[in-house]
């Protein structure tokens, strides 16, 4: 028996019955601690002044959990509607912390409303993942760290610094070709698929720490000396690529992603303290593009901005960002003014969400550009800030299915539109003979796009569809090449592929 290879019918699989059980069921979210710490939340909730809205907030936590946790795959999904949870939940926190009802912040019944409708919403959106999911089979945990273990890190992270450079070049050539800015902006994102995969084989092999810090700082602080402030988008990763392993709510990931999150929130903070001040900055450099102003510029600026900062800006730079995470008062105002002035569209927003990812630019270059600013003004009556200020507010997606179907009906796109999210997920993860590269391809597809409530629909359909398009070229491509590329010896294999399972991750 000692003898045969892992692949013989005979051989012995050595990864414990109780340890296969865990990784092919549902995980950590569903677990009896977690149901038990989110029904005390939900019953103290009760006592609140938004009581049920606060209770029921907290009940929907585990039943994510338990619809989108597939243990030892990254939970790019789950991460993503428990942020749009977030933005739904927001306001009600919010109130409850001042000690009054939504009804008597926005002046009417429609924030409540609105509040109510978001958070369907989020259900609604996972179970359409869910239902993705039917006959999938159990989770690859295994396939994914057998890849990662023959991942040779130091070919990684060489390159990671290739796609660095690649993907600023697309960034930066996309605006000025429009027929082909979104293709060109696809490509750019495929560099997120390589960051997963150094943060997941770094993490998976417990080595080479050095570049995972080294790739974190240059991603945070080229984030953050940006005008939108990109820096989260490295903590986004990381969290998901914590997140991946089967031990992922224990011990040192949990800890770890605990901190990635704490990190990132006083960061969020800290910004929306000095944002305002640093893009007066950079419009007073005016005689620079902003690529063109030095870096060192653009750092010492931040620097002094920041240091600037006390514990009173502080905490108004948590309201502030409250306020801006929770995007329900579009919705709201939406509500108010649909369809007592503005009628229902009849799925007219959806469908040229459609007909704009069937005709591409490159073919259509006279298409019409979208304008979100224009889109909010019309449905909530209510005059917002657009292209003319430099920037783009939009209702969001869920809005804008109420504007098309109304209160109901608004729930079939969001279901359909969580189905696909999964159909994609479930592709790249189980019709991939690499599962690690699809899987991290999943992940730079959809965890920019399907995190965010207040994406406009055309964004939403025609972002993710035209990265996952390019991954499919790119993997059919230059995959079994890349994965050949960053293979280990097999003499420097620590373990052979059945025994992935049982290495403490």
């Amino acid at each position: 028996m000692r003898g045969l290879s892992h692949s013989s019918p005979f051989s012995i699989d050595p990864t414990p019955e109780r340890k296969r059980r865990r990784i092919s069921g549902i995980s950590g979210a569903s677990h009896y601690g977690f149901w038990i710490l989110c029904a005390a939340f939900a019953f103290f909730g009760l006592f609140t002044t938004n009581g049920l809205l606060t209770s029921c907030a907290f009940l929907l936590l585990p039943v994510f959990g338990v619809l989108l946790w597939r243990v030892g795959e990254p939970p790019v999904l789950f991460f993503g509607c428990i942020i749009q949870w977030l933005q739904a939940t927001a306001a009600i926190f919010y109130t409850n912390h001042f000690g009054i009802t939504l009804n008597e912040a926005f002046g009417s019944y429609a924030l409540t409303f609105a509040t109510w409708l978001s958070l369907i919403s989020v259900l609604v959106l996972a179970i359409g993942i869910r239902c993705a999911y039917i006959g999938a089979g159990p989770p690859q945990a295994v396939a994914l760290q057998a890849d990662a273990s023959q991942i040779d890190i130091n070919t990684l992270a060489v390159i990671y610094g290739l796609s660095v450079v690649v993907a600023g070049s697309l960034g930066a050539v996309a605006w000025l070709v429009p027929s082909i800015t979104q293709p060109l902006l696809a490509l750019a994102a495929l560099k997120w698929a390589i960051v997963f995969l150094l943060f997941y084989a770094v993490l998976q092999q417990r080595k080479g720490y050095g570049f995972l810090v080294a790739a974190i700082s240059f991603e945070f602080l080229m984030g953050l000396t940006g005008v939108y402030a990109n820096f989260k988008s490295v903590f986004f990763v990381l969290a998901v690529a914590a997140m991946s392993s089967p031990l992922a709510l224990k011990g040192r990931r949990l800890w770890a992603s605990i901190i990635c999150f704490i990190l990132l929130f006083v960061f969020s903070v800290v910004w929306t303290t000095v944002k305002m001040d640093y893009r007066s900055f950079l419009a007073d450099e005016s005689m620079y593009a902003e690529d063109a102003i030095p870096i060192e510029r653009k750092f010492d600026k931040l620097t002094d901005l920041v240091g600037s900062v006390t514990w009173e800006n502080f905490t108004d730079g948590i309201d502030a960002l409250v306020m801006r995470v929770s995007y329900v008062n579009f919705f709201a105002l939406t509500i108010e003014n649909v369809p007592a002035r503005v009628p229902y569209e009849g799925g007219a927003l959806w469908g040229d969400a459609v007909v704009r990812v069937i005709t591409p630019r490159f073919l259509f270059p006279n298409k019409a550009t979208t304008d979100d600013s224009e889109r909010t003004r019309l449905y909530t009556g209510v005059q917002v800030s657009g292209a003319e200020e430099g920037t783009s507010i939009g209702i969001g997606y869920v809005g804008e299915s109420y504007i098309d179907f109304g209160p109901v009906g608004m729930f079939v796109p969001i279901f359909l539109l969580g189905l696909f999210y999964g159909l994609l997920n479930r592709f790249f993860i189980t019709r991939t003979r690499h599962k690690l590269l699809g899987a991290a391809l999943a992940v730079s597809a959809l965890i920019f796009s399907a995190y965010e409530i207040e994406t406009s629909n055309i964004k939403l359909v025609g972002g993710v569809l035209s990265v996952a398009l390019v991954s499919i070229v790119m993997y059919k491509a230059f995959g079994r090449m890349l994965m050949a590329t960053l293979g280990r010896p097999k003499s420097a294999l620590p373990w052979r592929r059945s025994q992935v399972a049982v290495i403490p991750v």
